[in-house]
């Protein structure tokens, strides 16, 4: 069974003003808590704020008594998941070699069986930006977009910047005002506070000068906005293909709901970034064992007092404080219990990661054997050209394209695939966009459809498509056997088979739609994207073609979680 790891979300913030920081998310946090609960107990210790919500806070002082850290961390028991909030802040203005400060906010969620959750970022991140002027290098992190004009030396070296941990968004402007991209923008820049710095070319002059100075692999054309992770290296073209955009057609399309995708993948992008120094093994206390050594106190206590006034007072407190103690015994043991998910949660990812390093790795080899093969094969030819004299007809001259480096390049590059039709979902396609391996994905599906065209422009081949993987004709493209299925169980086409009927030409079948078994494996795991098929090579009095249907997210299966 997959298990996601609880982390669902996280921010941290390095804050150039130390000062600032405690107090600030001491109000800012109790602003946010009352707002909930109608109340912000930050005492130390944990504080019941409503039947399934339970705060606890926890402060490191300094050597002069000041306080140094603060850890407040809300877990609410909800009907279909424990949720947990944990801001963490420290400040210390006699850091060598400098002052440092930081702030993190992060989201888990622990999931109950039977339910899917989808979490939404503590809108308490967004306030923590505005008040705390935080940076990301030489970065400013802001609420909103920053205006850029023609000068532009401050946002080129932000991009190269290599202290930079986060991304940067740089939007242009569109050439003429548009009110669905004006509003998307407004929406989804402040959800990206705090996870990217963000920009604005004001107009076409900026653009202009951007893309000048910047080289055009890396440019970002009117309207589009452009996600560049940090690294970037304007000099090496191939670079470009790291930084995803989304274009004006797509974030001025009301159909087209990929600009959703802007803020999601900074988050998350961010959730994975390591935290601050300033964060780094915090010496919080244990409150459970602070109140367990008053618990034996209290015992020790409780069998010497006498029948008085005053000892039953005492009594009354120290009964107090065990049951204060036994509320957070019993904390401790659903903090303990959540730890033991989180760790089975990440030893299930650094399973599953490890797997795919060494499928990778297996990808990796069969596409430089193939490369060999290829380049042995040019070879040969390039020598018989030479030996008939065709010297001129050994040099390529112009630059062929290599493979998409996302689904939206893959689907505007279609036409160069003759023997291909396909009949997808473009949205359910350019859905897989969203992922960290989409150009590995992109990368495979060019080859899996360059694959099915050369099969189905090969005409004297008279077996089926997996006899033409394994065949090694030469001057055909091929594909691995091991990741093509063709078929499905009859438990899964029982359950799920109409899922896997998808649109094709009339003269292929009167009611529009036909059944497609067959597909191409792109990865296995998580989204596990397939290309599913149907050969329709050999239909007499129409184009020799293969059909594909679908290309998108695995479909529903025996082993589907």
């Amino acid at each position: 069974m997959n298990q996601t790891a609880p982390l669902a979300l996280r921010s941290a913030l390095t804050v150039p003003e130390p000062a600032l920081v405690l107090p600030a998310v001491r109000r800012i946090t109790a602003d946010w808590l009352t707002k909930k609960f109608g109340s912000a107990p930050l005492a130390s210790g944990h504080h019941q704020v409503d039947p399934r919500s339970t705060l606890t806070t926890q402060v490191v002082y300094g050597d002069n008594g000041a306080e140094k850290a603060i850890r407040l961390q809300l877990r609410q028991d909800e009907a279909n998941a424990t949720w947990r909030t944990t801001v963490t802040a420290a400040a210390d203005d006699r850091a060598a070699p400098g002052p440092c400060a930081a702030v993190s906010v992060a989201l888990e969620a622990f999931p109950n069986p039977g339910h899917a959750v989808v979490p939404v970022r503590p809108a308490l991140v967004r306030d923590l930006v505005e008040a705390l002027h935080p940076r990301d290098g030489l970065a400013r992190l802001t609420l909103h977009a920053q205006e850029v004009g023609t000068e532009l030396d401050y946002l080129l070296h932000v991009l190269c910047d290599q202290q930079r941990t986060l991304p940067v968004i740089v939007a242009a402007r569109p050439l003429r005002p548009d009110a669905v991209w004006s509003a998307r923008m407004r929406k989804a820049m402040p959800q990206c506070a705090g996870a990217a710095s963000l920009y604005l070319l004001r107009d076409a002059a900026a653009v202009d000068a951007f893309r000048d100075q910047i080289g055009e692999h890396h440019r970002v054309a009117p309207g589009t906005v452009r996600t560049f992770l940090p690294g970037v290296d304007p000099a090496w073209a191939p670079d470009a293909s790291r930084h995803r955009f989304l274009s004006f057609a797509r974030m001025s399309d009301p159909d087209d709901n990929s600009w959703y995708g802007i803020a999601r993948r900074v988050q998350q992008f961010a959730s994975r970034t390591p935290l601050p120094a300033a964060l780094h093994a915090l010496p919080f206390p244990d409150i459970t064992q602070t109140h367990q050594a008053e618990r034996r106190a209290a015992l020790a206590t409780d069998r010497t007092v006498g029948e008085t006034p005053a000892a039953e007072e005492e009594v009354a407190l120290l009964t107090g404080l065990l049951g204060q103690a036994d509320a957070d015994l019993k904390e401790a043991a659903r903090n303990a219990e959540l730890a033991d998910r989180t760790i089975d949660a990440l030893q299930a990812q650094l399973d599953a990661a490890t797997t795919t390093g060494l499928r990778d790795i297996e990808d990796a080899l069969t596409a430089w054997d193939e490369v060999e093969r290829l380049r042995a094969e040019a070879d040969v030819l390039r020598r018989r050209l030479r030996a008939a004299g065709r010297y001129e007809d050994t040099a390529v001259v112009e630059e062929l394209p290599g493979s998409p480096q996302s689904f939206e390049e893959l689907w505007e590059r279609l036409a160069e695939l003759p023997g291909v039709l396909v009949t997808a979902d473009r949205d359910k396609t350019l859905a897989l966009d969203e992922s960290d391996r989409v150009r590995v994905w992109a990368a495979k599906a060019w080859n899996g459809l360059r694959a099915l065209n050369s099969y189905a422009l090969t005409p004297d081949f008279n077996g089926n498509f997996h006899q033409f993987c394994t065949s090694g004709i030469p001057g055909t493209v091929g594909w691995s056997h091991k990741q093509l299925a063709s078929n499905e169980s009859k438990q899964t086409m029982d359950r799920w088979g109409g899922e896997r009927v998808f649109p094709v030409p009339r003269d292929v079948d009167p009611s529009g739609r036909a059944e497609m078994k067959p597909h191409l494996k792109l990865d296995n795991g998580g989204t596990a994207p397939r290309i599913h098929f149907l050969d329709a090579t050999r239909i007499p009095a129409r184009p020799a073609r293969m059909i594909v249907g679908y290309i998108g997210a695995h479909l529903t299966n025996t082993r589907t979680n």
